[in-house]
């Protein structure tokens, strides 16, 4: 009769610890290994504003405030005139300020009127990658501002 006693408690504690498994594979978090949404990161990074403080090549200083979209555009056409580098520069500090609020893995390109302006890391070449890309017009050029963001 003790066999008989041990064979059900066997099968009972066995189907405890099939259930606490199951139960364990359901409740625990894998990892998601999609980036995030690009487009909600564009929406939210680009219609930002911030302000790009510089110099000018003759000393003054100056301070220009907007979206950070639309600064992006008129620094990539700045940038390929080579007269206002320093603009450039201050509006890629400024948008690299904007990233770091996000506390997200984003990375922006902004391409247009023969010059680019890149702020944010690159990605890591083992993350997935998801991309978006917003048309602007700058000083009569067109720009095209890309949004990149990516998984760990």
């Amino acid at each position: 009769m003790s066999r008989a006693i041990s064979t059900v408690l066997d099968a009972s504690l066995a189907v405890l610890l099939v259930s606490a498994a199951a139960v364990a594979l359901v409740t625990i978090p894998g990892s998601d290994q999609r980036p995030p949404d690009p487009d909600a990161a564009a929406r939210t990074v680009l219609a930002s504003t911030t302000t790009a403080e510089y110099q000018t090549a003759n000393g003054s200083e100056r301070s220009v405030s907007g979206r950070v979209g639309t600064l992006l555009a008129h620094a990539a056409v700045a940038d390929n005139r080579s007269t206002n580098s320093r603009f450039a520069s201050a509006v890629e500090d400024a948008v690299a300020d904007v990233l770091a609020d996000a506390n997200g893995r984003i990375a922006i390109a902004a391409t247009g009127g023969g010059g680019t302006v890149r702020v944010g890391e690159r990605p890591p070449p083992s993350a997935s990658v998801a991309a978006v890309s917003h048309e602007a017009v700058a000083e009569n050029d067109s720009v095209t501002i890309t949004v990149r963001t990516w998984s760990a």
